[in-house]
């Protein structure tokens, strides 16, 4: 019996893997965004006293666990390639 991905096109195959390219620079983004920015704002002062500590902490986990689902999610779309 054949696997699922022979029986794909090489077209198939690289829209797949464009598919998992994209989810994952995505989830890059949304760390570089979510996390590194206000991260280096905060290193460099640049962020109003105004602004909750809570938040400090809870917008960046949020965007790293986002950035994380997509690139898990970036992962199981290249499952389908798998012999």
């Amino acid at each position: 019996m054949e696997s699922t991905a022979t029986q794909l096109s090489d077209a198939t195959k690289e829209q797949i893997k464009l598919r998992a390219t994209f989810l994952n620079n995505i989830g890059i983004g949304v760390i570089l965004v979510g996390v590194l920015t206000p991260t280096t704002r905060l290193i460099y002062g640049d962020i109003s006293t105004q602004v909750s500590p809570i938040w400090l902490i809870v917008s960046p986990l949020a965007c790293f666990l986002l950035g994380l689902a997509l690139h898990l999610a970036a992962m199981k779309t290249l499952e389908r390639l798998k012999a």
